[in-house]
C-alpha cells in the first residue's frame, strides 16, 4: 500500500477522522505499526486470545463468531473496512477477544502497538476523545442489538425489523448473503429463505437481484405487525412501572 494512499485511507477511520493527513503522519511517526494480509475464511484470532494491539480493518470484511457446545457457530457481528476490531475489549481487566475473528473475504489488517497508542492517548486530547466516542458508539450499537433480539421473537418480526433499520431509499441488501444472515438470526437458511419468499408474496419485498430487494413499507399488514409490537412494548413498560 502506497504511503499517501495509507494516510488518505486512515482519514475515513473514526479515531482519525478529525485529523488531516499531515497530523496522521505525525501520529504514525510516534507509534509502531504493521500491516498484514489475510486470505478469505482465515481464522485470525480465537475467542479468549489476548488483545495486544489496536487492530483496524483497512480493506476487506471480517466477522465475529461464537461456537456452541454442539459445534454450531453463531455470527455475532460483521466488521467492515475502516473499523476497529473489538475497541471496548482492548483495555480493561480482561482484554481478550470476545469472539473468534474470521475473514469473510481477502482482508488487510493494521496492527498498532498497544503501549504506544496508550501513550498517545495521554498526550493527545483529540485522539483520546475520538477513541472514547468509538467505544461509546459500539456500546450503543450493542444496546440496540440486544433490544432487537428482545423485541423480535418470530422470524417475520426479525426480518421486518432488520429491513426497516437497514433499507436505503426503499432498497434492502441482505448483507453479506442469506446464509450469513440466517446464522446471525440463529435460524436455518431454508427457514429464512421461506420467510423472505412469503414476504415477497405479500408485497412487502420484491426481488431485484441476488440478496437485493425493493421494500414497500406501505403494506397494511406490516403496519399492523409494527403496531402490535409497539403495543407489546407499551404493556411491558407499563407493567414495569406498576411493579416499581
Amino acid at each position: 500500500m502506497k504511503i499517501n494512499n495509507f494516510y488518505s485511507l486512515l482519514k475515513n477511520i473514526g479515531i482519525f477522522r478529525t485529523f488531516n493527513e499531515k497530523q496522521i503522519e505525525n501520529i504514525f511517526s510516534k507509534i509502531h505499526y504493521q500491516i498484514k494480509d489475510y486470505p478469505k475464511n482465515e481464522l485470525v484470532f480465537f475467542r479468549g486470545d489476548t488483545i495486544n494491539h489496536i487492530i483496524i480493518i483497512l480493506e476487506g470484511l471480517c466477522k465475529g463468531e461464537m461456537q456452541k457446545l454442539n459445534g454450531d457457530s453463531i455470527v455475532i457481528d460483521y466488521i467492515p473496512s475502516q473499523q476497529i476490531v473489538a475497541p471496548a475489549f482492548i483495555f480493561g481487566d480482561v482484554s481478550t477477544f470476545p469472539v473468534d475473528l474470521i475473514t469473510v473475504e481477502k482482508t488487510k489488517l493494521l496492527f498498532l502497538d498497544k503501549n504506544d497508542f496508550l501513550e498517545l492517548l495521554q498526550t493527545d486530547k483529540t485522539l483520546l476523545i475520538n477513541f472514547i466516542n468509538e467505544i461509546s458508539n459500539k456500546g450503543q450499537l450493542l444496546s440496540k442489538r440486544i433490544w432487537f433480539n428482545f423485541t423480535n421473537k418470530t422470524i417475520t418480526e426479525k426480518i421486518i425489523s432488520y429491513v426497516k433499520q437497514n433499507q436505503k431509499n426503499g432498497i434492502i441488501t441482505f448483507y453479506p448473503n442469506i446464509s450469513e444472515l440466517a446464522k446471525k438470526f440463529e435460524i436455518t437458511r431454508p427457514s429464512l429463505s421461506r420467510e423472505i419468499s412469503s414476504l415477497c408474496n405479500k408485497g412487502f419485498l420484491t426481488k431485484i437481484s441476488n440478496n437485493q430487494y425493493r421494500v414497500d413499507l406501505s403494506v397494511v399488514w406490516i403496519k399492523k405487525v409494527h403496531i402490535n409490537l409497539q403495543y407489546c412494548l407499551y404493556k411491558i413498560s407499563y407493567t414495569k412501572l406498576n411493579i416499581t
